[in-house]
């Protein structure tokens, strides 16, 4: 047994390919420009020959597809190694192709440039016009076209020199345009750094980036949309949305510019306006749910949420918490019912009951709560503590201390032995901790009764603090 090519990177690259994909990477093989050798083409044929034959173990077998491939011949590991060898840069060629073909304008400026290294005036003019018509008539305003236009204008004013034209020179354009274009990758960096310090506590150093806000803020951001985009992104992760309201300015950006974006890009601007939202509901701050829930239905109805068609298991819970929380009972039920396809099948079942079950608990039905919460089985600790937690809450509201007592300890003893991250071991540990306080309170002491509601207010993270304001009140009312 000569082994397996299973986990060989050209198989990996063909197993992420549809069907067009595989069809023009076989004409690409087929061209002699691209490909000289008949072992390449024979080896495609027999990788796209079958639907399930990059899937089958046995059919990905060195043996069996050298045999496809040199018929009648003694089994040679290094000639089956060296086609793979030329089959592989023959694909990363293709896709490298297909990426820089994708980009319209790319291709453009690549042309003129050769045209230009020819001296071939004429052409070149042409080109150049079909350039900027290309750019012009573009619906995409992001970084992306901001690099673009500065390409084109440098190659307009290479134009203007060579040929000693008598038209001033676009040094501004040009400076403009690389400038826009830094910035919002700027921001978009200082963004991501921004939103991983905040959630795993990694430090890095954010150098010139208080400085690119400061420039882009003397910039008049309804002539740069885009721009207005990532900068109120970066505005909410710094916390300036709550005294300025950046969040909801940044949903109106969307909804009026976010065509101006790719799809990607709308989708990375809704994520993170939903993380800084949930961010501050994390705090106790209760107007960022709206916030969060309405950008929720707003990605979804545009169909940018989902990845692929598939949502996460954080997603779909978490779209199901706001709603809640929003008492959007009827629009919960139906995104748990609708929406449950969308999550991978070995979680799915598990997913769908533990939301019905949270559906369940904010209606107040905790027999039906009780009953799923018991079908359902996290193996991620994260889930498990979610659906501890809803538990812990029936308890108290049952007033089965007895019960609350015990699942107390176990959840002190699970957050100390599992592996979290420090924002979740800090959340549940503070509801843990904060709940213990409110079932042993003294409800005829004022004075400890106003420090646990000044502890409650004040501790951050800590999804729950509504909750526990509510209990705190109906038990000294």
């Amino acid at each position: 047994m000569q082994g397996s090519v299973e986990k060989n990177p050209l198989i990996l690259i063909y197993r992420s390919l549809n069907k067009s994909e595989s069809r023009r990477l076989g004409k690409w093989l087929d061209s002699p420009a691209h490909n000289q050798r008949d072992d390449v083409k024979a080896l495609h044929a027999y990788l796209t020959g079958g639907e399930d034959r990059l899937e089958k173990a046995s059919a990905l077998g060195k043996e069996r597809i050298y045999r496809r491939l040199f018929p009648g011949t003694t089994y040679d590991d290094a000639r089956l190694r060296q086609t793979f060898h030329w089959a592989l840069k023959a694909t990363e060629g293709f896709l490298a192709y297909e990426q820089w073909s994708s980009k319209e304008i790319d291709a453009q400026l690549s042309l003129i440039a050769a045209l230009r290294q020819r001296n071939l005036s004429s052409p070149l003019q042409r080109s150049l016009k079909k350039a900027e018509r290309m750019q012009e008539t573009t619906q995409i305003r992001n970084e992306d076209f901001y690099r673009s236009q500065y390409r084109l204008e440098l190659e307009l004013d290479e134009y203007r020199v060579y040929h000693k034209l008598n038209e001033d020179p676009n040094f501004q354009q040009i400076a403009n345009n690389l400038d826009v274009a830094y910035l919002i990758e700027k921001l978009k960096v200082g963004c991501n750094m921004l939103y991983q310090t905040r959630v795993f506590r990694t430090q890095f150093d954010l150098r010139f980036l208080d400085e690119v806000v400061s420039y882009v803020e003397q910039y008049d951001l309804d002539q740069y949309p885009a721009l207005a985009i990532y900068y109120y992104v970066y505005r909410g992760l710094t916390g300036q949305a709550e005294e300025e309201g950046s969040i909801s300015r940044l949903r109106s950006l969307i909804l009026e510019h976010g065509g101006l974006l790719k799809s990607n890009g709308r989708r990375y601007v809704f994520l993170m306006a939903i993380n800084i939202c949930i961010s501050h509901m994390n705090r106790g701050r209760e107007p960022y749910t709206r916030e969060a829930f309405e950008f929720y239905r707003l990605g979804f109805a545009e169909g940018i949420i989902s990845e692929d068609g598939k949502l996460t298991r954080e997603t779909y819970l978490n779209v199901v918490s706001i709603a809640l929380k929003l008492k959007e009972f009827d629009w919960a039920e139906h995104f748990i019912r609708e929406q449950a396809s969308a999550l991978e099948a070995d979680i799915r079942e598990n997913t769908q009951r533990f939301a019905q079950a949270r559906l369940g608990y904010e209606q107040k039905d905790f027999d039906t709560t009780m009953r799923l919460l018991v079908q359902v089985d996290f193996r991620h600790p994260v889930y498990n503590l979610l659906a501890k937690t809803m538990l812990l809450k029936i308890y108290y509201e049952l007033d089965e201390f007895d019960a609350l007592d015990s699942l107390l300890d176990s959840m002190t003893t699970y957050i100390r032995r599992k592996k979290l991250s420090d924002l979740h071991r800090d959340h549940f540990g503070n509801a843990v901790r904060l709940v213990r306080q409110l079932s042993r309170i003294n409800t005829r002491d004022e004075k400890k009764i106003m420090a646990l509601r000044t502890r409650i207010e004040t501790t951050s993270p800590l999804a729950e603090k509504k909750w526990m304001l509510e209990q705190l009140a109906l038990q000294t009312a």
